[in-house]
């Protein structure tokens, strides 16, 4: 087949695939159309990172990484990111290989020089600074998500609506035993019209107690 034919046959096998996402995206069917299209479009880095996406949710994760692996490799040598901010993301709260995470997100940001980058819908730094948290790596997570506020603040947005920047900082700090800075933070997204606030609560709550606050 010609390339035009190559790419039209792809097209077709990808949009077949398609019907079926999200709620059949673990089955096999699903993946034999996008494994088919990769056959007619061996390099095309969006089919190929969509059905690594399949192969993991189906629990095959060797294949899903030796795909997304070269969706990386094929994306980064021509300067783009988009399968490395997918990878990042994954690293990070699939896989929790948090070393990864950190190095996939300084490539995304060396390549496309943009600290405010993506990765598959959350900010590249919020990434980064979670999985220096949960490498025990307090005062590094500190600095990424101070780093990420002042980035938001220049873009005009409110730093207090990144919820989840906020609350890891006064995780952060806690853990450091700052307990006056920590407790800032929670009081301050208290205080933000959120309807969810479990979690804030329960942090606030421990310091509350080692603060001898009964009340």
């Amino acid at each position: 087949l010609s390339t035009d034919e190559r790419a039209k046959l792809a097209d077709c096998y990808h949009e077949e695939s398609m019907k079926f996402n999200p709620w059949f995206q673990t089955g096999k069917l699903h993946r034999t159309y996008k494994d088919s299209a990769l056959l007619a479009v061996p390099n095309h880095v969006e089919y190929m990172q969509r059905a690594s996406y399949s192969y993991k949710k189906a629990g095959e994760h060797i294949k899903a990484m030796e795909m997304l692996n070269k969706a990386v490799a094929i994306d980064t040598a021509n300067g783009k990111t988009a399968a490395l901010e997918y990878k990042a993301w994954s690293m990070l709260y699939f896989y929790r290989d948090y070393e990864s995470t950190i190095k996939d997100v300084d490539k995304v940001i060396e390549i496309s020089k943009l600290p405010y980058k993506a990765c598959h819908g959350e900010s590249c730094l919020l990434l980064k600074a979670q999985a220096y948290y949960q490498l025990g790596e307090y005062k590094k997570a500190i600095e990424t998500f101070d780093y990420l506020l002042k980035i938001l603040k220049e873009q005009g947005v409110n730093p207090k609506d990144d919820f989840l920047s906020n609350f890891y900082l006064a995780r952060s700090y806690f853990k450091l035993n700052d307990l006056d800075k920590s407790l800032f933070y929670l009081e301050e997204q208290l205080a933000m019209p959120y309807s969810v606030k479990a979690e804030l609560n329960f942090y606030a709550g421990q310091i509350y107690v080692l603060k001898n606050d009964k009340e």
